[in-house]
């Protein structure tokens, strides 16, 4: 089965269920906004909003709303992935998919893909507004290029969450890894705390991720400190990096699969 075969069914599975599921439809357009609503309500109770300028070089506003935009590109990529043996596991579906002649990388690249494309469109209506409403019509261009490297940021995850998805289903207890890990990953990612202020361990851990990368690109973008050079310099370590990633998660993944063969699926 080709690639675009294995895509369009993904796009089949993912929007029979989004249409099916009003409330995730709206949990897609609230969630920028109520992020950036509870992060503001207790940055303002507690600090300055210069102080936070000074800091970051944004406002707070458009920095937590492109964050949170930021954040929920990632989740498209990271839960889709990381959650979906689990999730053909729990729904009965997984010994199927081991003994269908899918390749199962091919589908676990393809997984993210339909999730991301809805981020990109829902997601628009939180990034869009704000910027127009901060930046008046320049805004707009602003803001698709934001949009842009968040979608381009996203696609980089794939590799690193394929590494993660094969090996925490391997070694099993899958689902505490995954807990602890993908917290570990957003936090890293450098969408709300940027990477210019972690400490040095965070900073090296932070460098490792292909998408930090583009996160601390749309920072500078935002605060005009971005110059060709560094924009093509990030992306171009983004690249290598999700490069060096695809081989390990090729890897894990047919490791993940040969085990599950050996032992048959279990049900607990």
């Amino acid at each position: 089965m080709w690639f675009i075969e294995i895509l369009r069914a993904e796009y089949k599975l993912v929007y029979a269920e989004m249409l099916r599921r009003k409330s995730m439809l709206v949990m897609m357009l609230l969630y920028p906004y109520v992020l950036t609503g509870f992060t503001l309500f207790i940055g303002y109770s507690f600090g300055s909003k210069q102080v936070f300028v000074e800091k970051t070089g944004v406002a707070p506003e458009v920095f937590m709303i492109t964050a949170s935009f930021i954040v929920l590109s990632m989740l498209a990529s990271i839960d889709d992935m990381i959650w979906k043996p689990l999730m053909d596991l729990w729904h009965g579906t997984l010994p199927y998919i081991i003994a269908s002649p899918v390749s199962r990388i091919m589908l676990y690249a393809a997984t993210p893909i339909p999730r991301l494309t809805a981020v990109v469109i829902i997601g628009s209506t939180s990034v869009i507004p704000v910027y127009a409403l901060y930046y008046g019509l320049s805004g707009l261009f602003t803001s698709l290029i934001v949009i842009g490297l968040a979608s381009l940021g996203a696609v980089f995850m794939i590799t690193p969450a394929m590494v993660v998805t094969g090996l925490a289903n391997t070694l099993g207890e899958s689902w505490r890894v995954i807990n602890i890990v993908r917290p570990v990953f957003l936090i890293l990612l450098g969408a709300y705390y940027p990477r210019i202020l972690m400490p040095l361990a965070g900073l090296i851990a932070s460098y490792a991720l292909p998408p930090s990368h583009i996160v601390e690109l749309i920072q500078a973008f935002l605060r005009n400190a971005a110059s060709a050079l560094n924009a093509l310099s990030l992306i171009g370590v983004a690249t290598a990096l999700f490069v060096i990633y695809a081989p390990g998660g090729s890897r894990s993944i047919l490791l993940w699969e040969r085990k599950k063969v050996k032992e048959g699926v279990k049900y607990d």
